[in-house]
């Protein structure tokens, strides 16, 4: 009886060591929730997106475009009109900010800032600015104040890419020389193409 039963036991034992697991799923890949928009518009046009029905909250804080090294930093920037934008000066020497609405040229700002200095301004309207130096020459950036916070610039065909955007309901704006053009745009992924009317 005891043979028998040791016997059963190794069987037993034996059996359940050589059975396969139980077969697992392969994960399912991520479903990507973003979409990449394009389109032609007018060559240097900002070009901005809205969440439709949504007042979108202006970010915490300024954004910071620095001057070091005899250069600014970053060389672009992008801003929501009405956010204020500090010009720093983190380098040893005195530098000039200054600021031209490209297109008409206007002059926004024309300051010395000295080192360890700042100067805030706040962009009023949509827009590309030219930030130079009048002291350094070579220091030279670009400004772009949008609407809102998915924005670019149209590059000289006109053509405009804006990645990582959520699929849904937007209000497309383009702003050139003044103007803008407001249209509703639905956005699906993973890519969507928009013709903007004249």
């Amino acid at each position: 009886m005891i043979r028998l039963f040791a016997a059963l036991v190794i069987a037993i034992a034996t059996t359940a060591g050589c059975t396969a697991p139980a077969a697992t799923a392969a994960p399912a890949p991520a479903a990507t929730n973003i979409a990449e928009v394009t389109g032609t518009v007018a060559p240097g046009a900002v070009v901005s997106l809205l969440p439709a029905g949504i007042q979108v909250p202006m970010p915490e804080g300024p954004a910071v475009m620095d001057q070091y090294a005899k250069q600014f930093v970053p060389g672009t920037l992008y801003v929501r009109v009405g956010q204020p934008v500090e010009f720093r000066n983190t380098d040893a020497l005195g530098h000039n900010v200054n600021a031209h609405r490209r297109g008409t040229g206007a002059t926004m700002f024309d300051v010395e800032t000295d080192p360890q200095q700042k100067y805030v301004h706040t962009f009023d309207r949509v827009g590309q600015y030219d930030v130079t130096c009048n002291e350094h020459p070579g220091m030279q950036a670009t400004l772009v104040a949008a609407d809102g916070p998915l924005a670019t610039m149209s590059d000289d065909r006109g053509q405009f890419v804006l990645s990582g955007v959520p699929p849904g309901a937007y209000r497309l704006l383009v702003t050139f020389e003044g103007q803008t053009v407001e249209q509703a745009v639905t956005v699906t992924g993973p890519r969507t193409e928009v013709r903007v009317a004249p």
